[in-house]
């Protein structure tokens, strides 16, 4: 009888098992690395036009109330309420479908 190389079926099946098992756990891997870069960017583009805002806001004379607007499809609201004879609170919130972001801070005004 002739000795023959090559590999068995039984080895092939493994083989194609294991790297079936291991493209799974790549393409599970994968696929919530693009959902986390997708939540990274949402966030960057909310913190974007939350920082866009309050600059416009503080840029000028501020007074107590409530603003709200749209920036490039992010909803806005910010709410500003003096603290302190020349200090003023602004809480902004802003939102693009169903995530949502607050952000505050305290501006000196003389």
């Amino acid at each position: 009888m002739k000795h023959q190389a090559g590999f068995t079926l039984l080895e092939m099946l493994a083989a194609l098992t294991l790297m079936a098992v291991c493209s799974s756990v790549l393409l599970v891997a994968f696929g919530q690395s693009a959902r986390a870069l997708s939540q990274v960017a949402r966030s960057d583009r909310l913190n974007h036009a939350a920082l866009t805002l309050l600059d416009q806001e503080a840029a000028g004379p501020l007074t107590e109330g409530t603003r709200q607007g749209e920036l490039e499809g992010i909803y806005w609201q910010l709410t500003s309420t003096r603290q302190q004879p020349h200090l003023f609170r602004l809480d902004l919130n802003v939102r693009e479908g169903a995530h949502q972001a607050h952000f505050s801070t305290l501006k000196a005004r003389l």
